[in-house]
């Protein structure tokens, strides 16, 4: 791949992170579901730090919040703040092991409840198309660095991972791939699980048909969320041509059950993506924009 083309893809990703949505027009909610509801938002206070707050991912146990700065591609780097409270944490610099030198593009955090970290990277690519990391988490510091192998990369131009979450048992990957031409907004980006087998994720044989009311052709798909009880699926998209991001969410009754029509979780502001569900499914953060200082904060809201 061409050097213009690599610089390219981190612009991009900068891009649907910046301006990607969600809406429903062409099918709306099952009605015979019942979809969990959220109240009550609230800002997140990180006491020490004051610039761009994106991706948030709350640790298994609660105690940790994971996030990146801005997504400029230049220096995106991946942090973290220990829990006060449900809306605020103390800032602790930066998670150490995962930050690369300028230019760079470290983000979206997630990790399993023994502490397998996972992120993330545009290093190397794409000279190396696996640009997924992981390594093995320890009191604000990853070791043991490396990309995570398995067969669910596109080893084709322009296709990389640009998001992923683990599940807490760290057993199933739901994953991001995103097609990028030189466009503002990628071509595709659709979810898949896959599955961990000794050291590798295998794409599961059902993930197609488990997505397949969440693969829209007509949308963009990413920043996915799974419940612990693997049965609510958050995500963010965006239909083909809008520039307005939502949140939205699909259920089901049984993990091997197809995930329902997705609903909209209605959360006013700008550029509002990026879910994090809490291990108790009972607090969902995520980020936004706001138009006081242009910068994106975390925000959480309560299920109802």
């Amino acid at each position: 791949m061409k050097t213009n083309i690599v610089l390219g893809q981190i612009i991009l990703i900068n891009c649907i992170i910046l301006t990607v949505s969600c809406k429903n027009e062409s099918q709306g909610p099952d009605i015979s579901v019942s979809y969990p509801e959220f109240t009550d938002e609230a800002e997140v206070i990180i006491d020490g730090y004051n610039r761009d707050a994106m991706e948030p991912f709350i640790s298994e146990n609660g105690n940790y919040l994971f996030f990146n700065s801005l997504n400029d591609g230049n220096s995106t780097s991946l942090y973290y703040a220990t829990r006060v409270n449900d809306t605020m944490f103390n800032f602790e610099g930066e998670v150490a092991g995962v930050n690369g030198p300028v230019p760079h593009l470290d983000a979206v955090a997630s990790m399993d409840k023994n502490n397998v970290f996972y992120f993330v990277s545009t290093r190397d690519y794409p000279d190396v198309f696996e640009n997924y990391q992981t390594g093995e988490f320890d009191s604000g510091v990853v070791t043991d660095v490396k990309p995570l192998m398995g067969d669910f990369y596109i080893y084709d131009p322009g296709w990389l991972i640009m998001d992923a979450e683990i599940n807490r048992e760290g057993d199933l990957l739901y994953y991001v791939n995103a097609q990028f031409s030189g466009n503002p907004l990628p071509d595709q980006a659709h979810l898949g699980i896959a599955e961990k087998k000794d050291t590798i994720f295998e794409t599961i044989s059902s993930s197609d048909d488990i997505l397949l009311n969440i693969n829209d052709s007509k949308y963009l798909v990413y920043a996915p969320s799974i419940s612990s009880d693997g049965d609510e699926l958050y995500f963010t998209r965006i239909r083909k041509g809008m520039l307005i991001t939502q949140i939205c969410v699909s259920v089901r009754s049984d993990t091997i059950e197809t995930f329902s029509t997705p609903q909209w979780i209605e959360i006013e502001g700008n550029s509002v993506e990026a879910p994090s569900l809490t291990d108790d499914g009972e607090r969902l953060y995520y980020h936004k924009r706001l138009e006081s200082d242009n910068k994106y904060h975390i925000f959480t809201m309560k299920r109802e």
